[in-house]
C-alpha cells in the first residue's frame, strides 16, 4: 500500500504543538509498518503516485484540503472548537470564505479521523458529516513519558530550581484552557496557611510572551493571566518555566504534586495522559473529551465551579493516599492508550478508504 502524508505540520510552528507531535508520530510509526510504503508531500501539484493520501490536520479557516482529489483523501480533524466557541475565534471574511471551501473539499474525502467520540459528535454537528464517515482513532502519550528514578528527578529539580510542592499545567493559553480560572483558584488556595508554601507551575513558551501591547483576540486570556498574577501579587508563586525539551517535560510531571487540566473543552487532553504515565495525580475539567479520555483515574470538576474546584483542590493535596490510589489508576489508564494502536487503526481507515 502506497500512503502519502501531508508533512506540512512539520514544516511550520505547528511542529511544536499537538498537530506536529501526531504528524512526527504516526509518519515514523508507519515508515516501521510492513507492506506500507510511504512518502511525504508538502505541496499537492507534486504528489506522487499514491493509493491513499492523508492529511493529518485540518484547519477550518485556511485552504489546507484541495478540492480536487486524484486519489483516495483520509483527513484528520482534531477538533472543531473555533465553531463551539465562536465568540472567541473572529474568523473576518477570508476565513468566512476559506471555511466555505475547505467545507467543500471535505465531502469528497472518503474519511475523516478524529481523536475521541466527543469531537466525532462535534465534526458531524457543526461540519455537518454524516456519522459513517468519521472515526475516531484515540491518540496516546510518548513513550518518552515515564515514572523516572530519583536520580534523574534530582538533575531537573536542580536545574530549574524546582519546588517542592507545586501544581503543574501544561499547555497553551487560549481561552477554552480556562486559566483566568486557574489563577483565581490558585490564589484562593495559597491563602489558606496550609497550602501557602505551593507554588503553581505554567509549562509553554507562550508564558513568556510580551502580549500587553498587542492588540488581538485570542490572546485575550493570556493577557487576564498576566494581569491576575501581577494584581495579585502571585509573580513568585507561579512559575512560568517557558517552552522546555520534552525529558525535561518528563521530570515536571513526575515532581508535581498533581496535575490540573481546567479547560473548558479539549478534543482529547493528551496532557493528562502525558501526566498518568508519568504517575502524577490528575484534577481535571469534566467537558469535552476528558472523562472519556481519563476514565475513572481522575477526578473531576465543574470548570465554571471555583468552589468545587477549591474542595477537590484541597482534598487530594491533603490525603497522601488518595494522591497514591489516583497514581495507580492513572497509569492503569493510560496503558489502553498507544501509537502502535493509533497507527493500526489508522491503516483500517486507509484500507477502508482503499476499498470504498
Amino acid at each position: 500500500m502506497k500512503v502519502a502524508i501531508n508533512n506540512t505540520p512539520l514544516l511550520t510552528a505547528h511542529k511544536y504543538r499537538g498537530v506536529g507531535f501526531y504528524t512526527k508520530n504516526l509518519l515514523d510509526l508507519l515508515k516501521e509498518y510492513r507492506g506500507i510504503e510511504v512518502s511525504e508531500f508538502n505541496d499537492n501539484q507534486k504528489l506522487g503516485p499514491a493509493d491513499v493520501v492523508h492529511y493529518p490536520w485540518f484547519d477550518l479557516y485556511f485552504k489546507t484540503l484541495p478540492l480536487k482529489k486524484a486519489y483516495p483523501t483520509v483527513v484528520t480533524i482534531h477538533d472543531v472548537m473555533p465553531l463551539i466557541f465562536a465568540e472567541h475565534y473572529p474568523t473576518g471574511i477570508k476565513g468566512k470564505i476559506n471555511f466555505f471551501w475547505q467545507r467543500k473539499a471535505l465531502n469528497s474525502c472518503k474519511y475523516i479521523i478524529t481523536d475521541s467520540d466527543a469531537s466525532k459528535k462535534d465534526i458531524c454537528t457543526y461540519l455537518k458529516i454524516k456519522p459513517e464517515k468519521v472515526i475516531r482513532v484515540s491518540l496516546a502519550a510518548s513513550e518518552e513519558f515515564k515514572m523516572l528514578p530519583d536520580g534523574a528527578l534530582i538533575k531537573i529539580k536542580r536545574k530549574y530550581n524546582v519546588p517542592d510542592r507545586f501544581i503543574l499545567y501544561v499547555g497553551d493559553a487560549n481561552y477554552v484552557k480556562n486559566l483566568p480560572f486557574l489563577i483565581n483558584s490558585f490564589k484562593e488556595l495559597i491563602s489558606d496557611k496550609a497550602f501557602s508554601d505551593l507554588k503553581l507551575v505554567l509549562v509553554n513558551g507562550v508564558f513568556l510572551k510580551k502580549v500587553e501591547n498587542i492588540d488581538h483576540p485570542e490572546l485575550s486570556s493570556l493577557k487576564k493571566v498576566n494581569q491576575l498574577i501581577k494584581e495579585n501579587n502571585l509573580e513568585d508563586s507561579v512559575i512560568r518555566p517557558g517552552q522546555i525539551p520534552t525529558e525535561d517535560l518528563v521530570g515536571f510531571y513526575n515532581l508535581a504534586t498533581l496535575y490540573v487540566q481546567p479547560s473548558l473543552y479539549e478534543g482529547f487532553g493528551l496532557s493528562i495522559l502525558e501526566a498518568f504515565a508519568c504517575g502524577t495525580p490528575v484534577v481535571c475539567s469534566n467537558k469535552g473529551s476528558l472523562i472519556e479520555v481519563g476514565g475513572n483515574a481522575a477526578i473531576y470538576f465543574d470548570p465554571n465551579n471555583e468552589k468545587q474546584f477549591l474542595t477537590l483542590l484541597k482534598q487530594v493535596l491533603e490525603d497522601k493516599s488518595l494522591r497514591k490510589k489516583l497514581s495507580q489508576l492513572g497509569l492503569k489508564q493510560k496503558s489502553k492508550f498507544s501509537w502502535r494502536k493509533v497507527a493500526d487503526e489508522t491503516v483500517e481507515v486507509y484500507r477502508k478508504a482503499i476499498s470504498r
